[in-house]
């Protein structure tokens, strides 16, 4: 009796036939004209059947493809360009990282490569493709959108007179967050020309730059509704340098930073303008072998405006009912090192004098530092050290402190192991703020063992701390162990992390808090804390084929002003794959897991499983 198919399976096998039946064209390029053009990609046809416990599952054949084409017109040197498509790829059949099909196209063209006016276009789109809302120091949240990005780039390079420099880059991104109803959005646009001239040994150079967003921050973490955030920073520079005598080098520089931000309503209050100028200017010498001496001053009228600038930049919009207020910082350097080889050792001195106005208060301090750098094999390895003394007094207030930084690593090859090993602590480093000061460290090691020629056995571990002296609530902290052992054709892996610390919420997920938590209202600030792990799998047991399992776990909580969240990331991989000649027979299962209590709703669980064949087309 003949064996009966299932329709499903007999669509399979028709379009499999089909795709293993073309056959791609003799010519190896294809040359029309001034166009030569070179296309190679995969076709593939498969079963997949989509499920989640919101909507059910989704049974379908479905095909898909990716292509590569490269060419140029005229000539190489006058235009080149490359085109990569990609149809309704997915995690368990390609490497575009998605659980859902997504679709899009990367494209890049070079123009006038290698002339005085080159320039270059790359676009790229994607569609339903999966993103990471990041978590320091832990695995990310998993997202689903779309997303855009646009960059130009042009130069005018003529042999005595000024270079041009233009770029402009866009970028659009829209996605909904696994786990709740929460969306966000980006979008973005950065400007940016500069110029280049020397003239009667003068250096010179200017510029413009420009960088606006339009954000809309989902605040599923906090409780609130999502945030509108808009803003806008413009700034123009000018900087000059020279040659000196005794091998020295003169430079200054003035910019001007025009900023402002919106959180999207039009009260006043909601609004933040201001404009920072900011002046330096250095000089260096090198009167002898082996040493070097300089001197450096930075001046800017809005200190504030700098900081939060900085905010800005992270992705954070600035804190509500926020009044611009006066407030400097000057300060005066020197330093000089000293290079003694013989003894492999290098010295360093350094002097500053700052002054700064902020929050009503004003600061000043003189500091002083030390530093040795020693560097050398011992005991068969490698050994660098870096040992310093810092002493810091606040004229204001009539005292000083003692501060310390040191640093160590160590890697050492043993017959067929390998150590290594860093340490590095520090304490009254000044911080922009000349009222606080902050301390911290970090750590790392490895040991691997090669055991056979195609078997190697490692292990590593890290983790730091910083924060704000005696100011609550400023730390933050990582660590992370992994392990991975391998064989000629089986290998095995596993990893885990803790992170805690504060952070402010953006389009793209948390950020590390970027200046000093006293410039922050505490209303924005969002606490975390979280651990996460992962073990993976891969094996080529013949020629050709590929298994490989993956599975990570990530659990975390996020406190802030207005509510505290408990959340859950989980994800399920299994891949394999059998290469014959350009015939690939793959088989995957994609599972995730995503929840957050805040959210009020029952954690989403989306996943896909796919077995299906490509072929591999050289096409032209």
């Amino acid at each position: 009796m003949g064996r009966k198919f299932h329709p499903v399976s007999r669509k399979i096998a028709y379009f499999a036939a089909l795709v293993l039946a073309l056959v791609p064209p003799l010519s190896a390029q294809v040359r029309s004209g001034d166009t030569t053009l070179d296309l190679n990609g995969t076709l593939a046809v498969g079963y997949s059947d989509d499920f989640s416990n919101l909507s059910g599952s989704d049974h379908s054949v479905v095909g898909a493809g990716t292509a590569d084409m490269v060419g140029s017109y005229f000539n190489p040197k006058f235009l080149t360009f490359e085109v990569q498509p990609y149809y309704n790829q997915s995690r368990v059949n390609s490497g575009f990282q998605s659980i859902s099909a997504s679709s899009g196209v990367n494209a890049d063209a070079q123009i006038f490569s290698g002339s005085h006016y080159g320039g270059s276009v790359n676009y790229s789109t994607s569609f339903n493709s999966n993103g990471n809302f990041n978590v320091p120091g832990l695995a990310n949240f998993t997202t689903h959108g779309d997303s855009s990005t646009l960059g130009l780039n042009w130069g005018v390079h003529l042999d005595g007179l000024p270079s041009l420099s233009i770029s402009y880059a866009n970028a659009n991104n829209s996605y909904t967050i696994y786990g709740v109803n929460s969306q966000g959005t980006l979008h973005s646009n950065v400007l940016s020309i500069t110029t280049v001239y020397k003239v009667a040994g003068f250096d010179l150079n200017g510029g413009y730059q420009y960088s606006g967003s339009q954000s809309l921050t989902p605040e599923f973490l906090t409780g609130e509704a999502g945030q509108q955030v808009d803003t806008g920073v413009s700034s123009f520079s000018f900087g000059i340098g020279h040659a000196l005598p005794g091998h020295g080098i003169f430079s200054a520089a003035a910019s001007r930073l025009d900023l402002s931000t919106n959180l999207g309503n039009s009260s006043s209050t909601d609004r933040y303008n201001t404009t920072v100028d900011t002046y330096s200017g250095t000089v260096s010498f090198a009167p002898r072998a082996h040493m070097s001496l300089g001197a450096s001053s930075f001046y800017t009228d809005n200190l504030e405006g700098t900081l939060f600038n900085s905010v800005i930049s992270s992705g954070a919009g600035v804190p509500l009912n926020t009044v611009s207020q006066s407030s400097r910082d000057f300060s005066l350097t020197g330093y000089a090192t000293y290079e003694i080889p013989e003894h492999h050792l290098n010295l360093h001195l350094y002097a500053e004098r700052q002054q700064e106005s902020f929050l009503g208060v004003s600061f000043a301090s003189d500091s002083y530092n030390g530093t040795a750098m020693y560097s050398n094999r011992f005991l068969g390895g490698t050994f660098n050290g870096v040992g310093g003394l810092t002493y810091t007094s606040l004229v204001s207030a009539h005292q000083g402190q003692l501060g310390v930084n040191t640093s160590t690593n160590y890697t050492h090859q043993l017959n067929r192991w390998t150590f290594s090993g860093s340490f590095g602590y520090s304490q009254d480093t000044q911080t922009i703020l000349i009222g606080y000061t902050s301390s911290g460290f970090n750590y790392s090691g490895s040991v691997g063992r090669r055991i056979r020629r195609k078997s190697y056995w490692g292990a590593n571990v890290s983790g730091q701390k910083s924060l704000l002296t005696n100011l609550p609530d400023s730390a933050n902290s990582n660590e992370s162990y992994s392990s991975s052992f391998s064989l000629a054709r089986f290998s095995v892996n596993g990893s885990y992390s803790s992170s805690r610390g504060n952070a402010l919420l953006t389009s793209s997920g948390l950020v590390s808090t970027p200046v000093p938590i006293p410039v922050i209202n505490p209303a924005d600030l969002v606490f975390y804390n979280g651990n996460s792990y992962s073990v993976g799998a891969s094996a080529n047991p013949i020629h050709g084929l590929t298994l490989s399992a993956g599975y990570s776990k990530a659990l975390s909580a996020t406190q802030a002003f207005t509510g505290n969240s408990n959340n859950n990331n989980q994800n399920t991989n299994f891949l394999i794959i059998y290469n014959v000649r350009k015939i690939s027979f793959i088989s995957g299962y994609s599972r995730l897991l995503q929840g957050f209590s805040l959210s009020g709703t029952q954690p989403t669980m989306v996943g896909s499983f796919y077995v299906g064949v490509s072929r591999w087309f050289n096409f032209f």
